[in-house]
């Protein structure tokens, strides 16, 4: 753990590049690993998690070379003259390296162990486990069925066609597609059920299409160029409304098709005001502008997160001590990220001294904030070891007396290494 962090407070302005995304440099990284040659990632995110991914692919055989704003992977993966040997893989707490992993390592030939930090196995991953399954993986948990640690057979896995869940997580079928095209065949997936998050499969296709991959025909390596992240753009976007301040951000796609683009419309209905510029240089950005009153002054918000689970905390905390109530819904996966995140939340939220509850509709728990109620007060906030929980933290505190810390402020690493650094600037 980190030392503690005084956190500032006041009005954020000034002009930011946003990270390479997260989602898409996992994704780039397993297909660059795939192809057979040299593949060129631009822009991608060097964070804990990517850099996780980076080392097991490194272990199946991959060449990677992290050039600064470039990286280069030489492919294909696999364990030529190892195969005999067990391959132990642990990804500490990388979620979504675990998840594609978990289904890229049936396909390739060799013995493997999966594991991960100890909230990694708290988090369920039997969905996937029971669909590589059918396809033929053979695998066997070392622990609880259903969750990590796992031993997996390499050379297992084959095509076909496979029942999964829609309302579980998006990665599960990301994880399939992604090793679709490299067993014979390829595998098709009947979804069963309403589909979640499905702007997420939309990446994968993405990165599938830009490496020409299909079912059972492989990749090609290819020069692939990641666009910026905007669950990361949440939080500088959220820090702009309730401070009443002005950001430029860069480096973001007007067209993205990654979920948490949707923070951008609940900013605007919020009240702020977002608009696109372009540049001397060329580049497009995205001007934020909050309203000159700040928190207080922002209307409040019934919005169901469910799409996009990773925008759910920074959307607390822009709405924290707004004009109303909020509401929201669709918060039952946040319980099985990094953290708990909705008791999170409501920690956060109670910490700086907002007034937030769980209530529960038909589909499940809703998260109510009565941003009227609240008596904003300085607040040690906990981080729960999770970047999104930090993140809010920090955007809370913009709108607090001064005195505001947070315990662990090293967790950001997992998707922005440079988040502090950048927060500091746009704060003066």
């Amino acid at each position: 753990m980190s030392a503690p962090r005084p956190l500032p407070r006041g009005r954020l302005a000034g002009s930011l590049r946003i990270p390479g995304s997260k989602s898409l440099t996992n994704r780039a990284l397993v297909a660059a690993a795939f192809a057979e040659g040299e593949s060129a990632l631009f822009n991608p995110l060097d964070s804990t998690d990517t850099r996780a991914l980076a080392a097991a692919l490194q272990l199946l055989g991959a060449a990677i070379f992290f050039e600064g704003v470039s990286w280069r992977v030489v492919g294909p993966i696999g364990l030529s003259g190892h195969s005999d040997s067990e391959v132990r893989i642990d990804v500490g707490d990388a979620g979504t390296p675990a998840r594609f992993l978990a289904a890229l390592l049936p396909a390739i030939p060799g013995r493997y162990v999966l594991d991960g930090a100890p909230r990694l196995r708290e988090r369920p991953m039997n969905p996937l486990f029971e669909a590589i399954r059918t396809l033929g993986a053979d695998v066997t948990f070392l622990g609880r069925a259903g969750f990590l640690p796992v031993s997996i057979r390499g050379g297992s896995l084959h095509g076909g066609r496979v029942k999964i869940r829609g309302d579980v997580s998006s990665q599960f079928l990301s994880a399939l597609m992604l090793v679709s095209p490299v067993v014979p065949g390829g595998i098709e997936l009947d979804v069963e059920g309403p589909l979640s998050s499905a702007s997420y499969l939309a990446l994968t296709r993405r990165v599938l299409d830009g490496f020409g991959a299909s079912p059972g025909g492989g990749y090609r390596p290819a020069r692939f160029r990641v666009s910026g992240d905007d669950s990361a753009a949440c939080f500088p976007i959220a820090g702009a409304l309730v401070s009443g301040g002005c950001v430029s951000l860069r480096g973001l796609a007007r067209d993205s098709d990654q979920p948490d683009a949707a923070f951008r419309a609940w900013a605007a209905a919020a009240g702020g005001t977002l608009e696109w510029e372009r540049a001397p240089d060329g580049e497009e950005a995205l001007t934020v502008t909050g309203p000159d009153g700040g928190a207080r002054s922002l209307l409040s918000l019934s919005v169901d997160v469910d799409a996009a689970p990773d925008a759910a905390l920074p959307l607390a905390a822009l709405v924290a001590f707004a004009g109303g109530t909020s509401r929201l819904s669709g918060v039952a996966r946040l319980r099985e990220k990094e953290s708990d995140r909705l008791a999170a939340a409501l920690d956060l939220l109670g910490s700086a001294g907002a007034v937030a509850r769980e209530e529960r509709d038909g589909h499940g728990p809703v998260l109510v904030v009565d941003g009227k109620t609240g008596t904003p007060r300085a607040a040690e906030f906990a981080a729960h070891g999770d970047h999104r929980v930090a993140m809010s933290a920090a955007v809370l505190a913009l709108t607090l007396p001064a005195g505001s810390t947070l315990d662990d402020p090293g967790v950001v690493a997992k998707s922005w290494p440079e988040f502090w650094e950048a927060w500091e600037a746009l704060s003066g």
